[in-house]
């Protein structure tokens, strides 16, 4: 007890004996005193008022001190009891600070919820408790101590409103037992089982819920008063707090774990990404690059062409219609027969130039379409490669748009030209089914095949394959490729028209 209390209760005890004493050993000295008086003086007995008033003062001097004696005792012992109280709320507040401090001290949950066991064991001076977090619906141990492993196992998640842990955190308020023998229906609960008596359940809670319960117990009988009550309910609010500081801690930690993964994998997916387009762009420059030579050879193939047919057949020409204009004066019957041959020149020069302009640009493609322009392909692929291509046409071949028709007429072109140096066939079948959503182009021959790993393994070496996929890609069509060594080879076109 604090030395000021202690003083004020001495001198309590010390009034409460003087307010006694003093006034009947100062009425006794009074009355003493006037005894004497009037023997001493006889001449008192004369005056009888004089008397009246030294008796009246013997009489009133120590009930006046008396009373002076009871306020000071009254007062002293208000004083004591405010003391008292003022000593309590401290000590009250001052374990509220040292429990707030203690799980204050940590952000992880588990650590905070056993600190805030110890101390709300340690301000009841308790030895067994657990803390229960309420989680899906219930109340589940999270710390414990003193109790059995048989109990933490068989108690380990109670519902709501289940035992008395299970009520003081549906009702959201402190519950206790001072003795659980006093109460039939607790007698056989696992509580009581594990030797406790007095039962106390703390709800914990921040500012608008109740997210778990401190429950505490000891093997004796105890009757907790209502200070111990109230410093408990703020003990709950204050551990609740912390609870809650430390849950939105974890979750916080939680979500940065999450956005550090998001980040990490997004990073890692624009990684991919740029290195495919990187890749890409390499390929598509190797794809131009080819074109580029195949385009600069074309050129060359076409002027050598002209060169050597063309023009060729143009100077023979000149020749016969000059020998014809010289026969007509010397030799009219010789003029016919070169006519002929200068007829015959141009019909060589018109073929020559026709399969030319073929080279640049299919004219049946822009005069008839798709499907005729691909007969004459085919046709021309037979004559030239002596493989057999079989065409099929399902579906109402409509005219489709100009860019469409020409990226599937090079692709199929680009695949025959393919299996007439590569693929060894003795037969290719080509089919085109046209949909209203959609064109299917699949071009199949029973050569050699190859493995299609090893062409996106090694996309340079392979560039007409990436250039067909390019060319699918430029009019959002897709393109697969189907091949294994010795079973042939089936490229698949899908290209989506609109309606």
């Amino acid at each position: 007890m604090p030395q000021s209390v202690v003083l004020s209760l001495r001198l309590v005890r010390a009034l409460v004996l003087a307010r006694w004493l003093v006034p009947l050993a100062l009425g006794g000295s009074s009355l003493v005193v006037l005894a004497y008086l009037c023997l001493a003086t006889p001449a008192l007995a004369d005056h009888p008022l004089a008397l009246a008033g030294l008796l009246i003062l013997a009489l009133v001097g120590p009930l006046l001190l008396f009373l002076v004696f009871n306020r000071l005792v009254h007062e002293l012992r208000s004083l004591a009891t405010i003391e008292r109280a003022r000593l309590k709320q401290q000590r009250q507040l001052t374990l509220l600070n040292t429990v707030g401090a203690a799980v204050n001290q940590s952000l992880d949950l588990d650590t905070v919820l056993q600190r805030a066991l110890d101390s709300t064991l340690d301000v009841l001076n308790l030895e067994t408790g657990e803390v229960r977090l309420i989680e899906n619906g219930a109340l589940r141990i999270r710390r414990t101590r003193g109790l059995s492993a048989e109990f933490v196992s068989d108690e380990n998640t109670v519902p709501l409103g289940y035992c008395i842990c299970g009520k003081a955190a549906q009702r959201g308020a402190l519950i206790a037992v001072s003795d659980l023998e006093r109460l039939p229906a607790f007698r056989s609960s696992r509580c009581a089982c594990e030797g406790l008596r007095t039962i106390v359940a703390v709800p914990v809670s921040n500012t608008h819920q109740v997210l778990g319960v401190i429950h505490v117990g000891s093997p004796t009988p105890r009757l907790l008063d209502a200070d111990e009550r109230a410093l408990l309910t703020a003990l709950g609010q204050h551990i609740g707090a912390a609870i809650e500081k430390a849950q939105l801690h974890a979750e916080l930690g939680a979500l940065n774990q999450q956005l550090e993964t998001r980040v990490s994998e997004r990073t890692r997916e624009l990684t991919a990404t740029q290195q495919e387009l990187e890749r890409k762009a390499s390929e598509l420059q190797a794809v131009l690059a080819a074109e580029r030579s195949i385009e600069e050879k074309t050129r060359a193939h076409i002027a050598h062409d002209l060169h050597d047919g063309v023009q060729q057949l143009i100077v023979g020409a000149l020749f016969e219609t000059q020998a014809a204009r010289d026969a007509l004066t010397r030799q009219p019957d010789r003029a016919a027969a070169h006519l002929t041959t200068t007829q015959d020149l141009l019909r060589s020069i018109e073929l020559e130039m026709r399969r030319t302009i073929y080279q640049l640009r299919p004219l049946a493609l822009d005069e008839h379409g798709l499907v005729p322009a691909l007969r004459e392909c085919t046709a021309r692929f037979e004559r030239l490669a002596h493989i057999p291509c079989a065409i099929h046409s399902e579906g109402i071949p409509g005219r489709l748009k100009a860019e469409i028709e020409v990226a599937v007429f090079r692709i199929i072109q680009e695949a025959l030209n393919n299996i007439e140096q590569y693929a060894q066939a003795t037969r290719v079948e080509l089919l085109l089914r046209f949909a209203p959503s959609q064109l299917l182009v699949q071009i199949q021959d029973n050569g050699i095949g190859f493995d299609v790993n090893a062409v996106h393994a090694q996309p340079k070496a392979h560039l007409g394959l990436i250039g067909m996929q390019e060319r699918a890609a430029g009019i959002g069509g897709a393109l697969e490729i189907a091949s294994r060594p010795g079973g042939g080879t089936c490229i698949r076109l899908v290209v989506p028209l609109e309606g």
